[in-house]
C-alpha cells in the first residue's frame, strides 16, 4: 500500500519544513517500495503504532486527557527524544483524523513484522494500555483489539484475557497475565512463564527487527510477566 509511505513523507514534511517536503516524499517513496527492509519496517512500526493509538483513542467518539497520557506515558517508556515525541505526536494527530481505518495499519503491519508474536504482543500491549486509560474498555476500543487479533494472526481468546487483567497484583489477574488456569500444574505454569519470558524478552525481540526505542517497553511487559509468575507462587505456596 502506498498509504504508508504518503503518510510518513507528510510527517517528515511537516517536521522538517519546506527542505523536509522533499526528503520526506522521497523517503516515503523508498519507504513504499521497500528500499531499505529494516528502516522502512522501524518506519512503518512507529506510522502504525501512533497511527492506532489515535484510532483507538478516539473510537469512542472523543479522546480524554486520560487517553492523551496513556500514550505520553508509552512515548516517555520507548525513551523517545524530544524530536522523535514531536514527530511520534505529530503521527498521532494526523492519523486520528486520515481516512483510513485502524485495521489498515495493523494489516499493513502485520505483513511487514511476519506475523510474529512477538512483536505483535509488544503492540497490542500498547493499543491496550490506551484503551484502558480512562477505566472503561468501549466496544469499539475492543473491536480494534479483536482486529488486532485477527491481523496478527493471535491465539483466539488473546484479546479477552488482555481486557481481563488490569494488574498482576491479585492472583486471579496473574493467572490471566501469563494465560494458565488454576487448573493447571507448577510444571506447566512454569512452562508458560517461560514461554512468555522468551516472547517479550528484548534480545529475542531486537532479532527480529523491533527498533531498539521500543526495548525499554518490552522491559516494563517482561516485568508484569515476572510479577505475574511470583504472585501465583506466593499462592500456590
Amino acid at each position: 500500500m502506498a498509504w504508508v509511505g504518503k503518510i510518513i513523507g507528510g510527517v517528515l514534511g511537516s517536521f522538517l519544513g519546506p527542505w523536509g517536503t522533499a526528503v520526506g516524499v522521497g523517503l516515503g517513496h523508498q519507504f513504499d517500495k521497500g528500499s531499505d527492509r529494516v528502516q522502512s519496517t522501524g518506519m512503518m512500526m512507529q506510522v502504525a503504532l501512533f497511527g492506532c493509538m489515535a484510532k483507538m483513542a478516539q473510537a469512542d467518539g472523543k479522546i480524554t486527557r486520560d487517553e492523551i497520557n496513556a500514550v505520553e506515558e508509552i512515548i516517555r517508556q520507548l525513551g523517545y527524544t524530544p524530536q522523535m515525541r514531536a514527530a511520534a505526536i505529530d503521527i498521532f494527530r494526523k492519523a486520528k483524523d486520515d481516512e483510513y481505518s485502524a485495521a489498515d495499519y495493523l494489516n499493513q503491519l502485520a505483513g511487514a513484522i511476519q506475523f510474529n508474536r512477538q512483536v505483535a504482543m509488544t503492540f497490542v500491549a500498547a493499543l491496550h494500555a490506551v484503551a484502558q486509560a480512562d477505566g472503561f474498555t468501549h466496544p469499539k476500543e475492543r473491536e480494534i483489539l479483536l482486529q488486532a487479533e485477527r491481523a496478527f494472526r493471535l491465539r483466539a481468546g488473546t484479546v479477552d484475557a488482555l481486557l481481563g487483567t488490569s494488574t498482576a497484583g491479585a492472583v486471579d489477574d496473574a493467572y490471566k497475565v501469563l494465560e494458565v488456569s488454576p487448573g493447571m500444574s507448577d510444571a506447566e505454569i512454569k512452562k508458560a512463564y517461560r514461554e512468555k519470558c522468551v516472547q517479550f524478552h528484548p534480545d529475542k525481540l531486537a532479532s527480529k527487527g523491533l527498533p531498539d526505542e521500543f526495548m525499554k517497553y518490552a522491559h516494563e511487559q517482561l516485568a508484569k510477566i515476572n510479577d505475574a509468575y511470583e504472585v501465583i507462587k506466593k499462592a500456590r505456596s
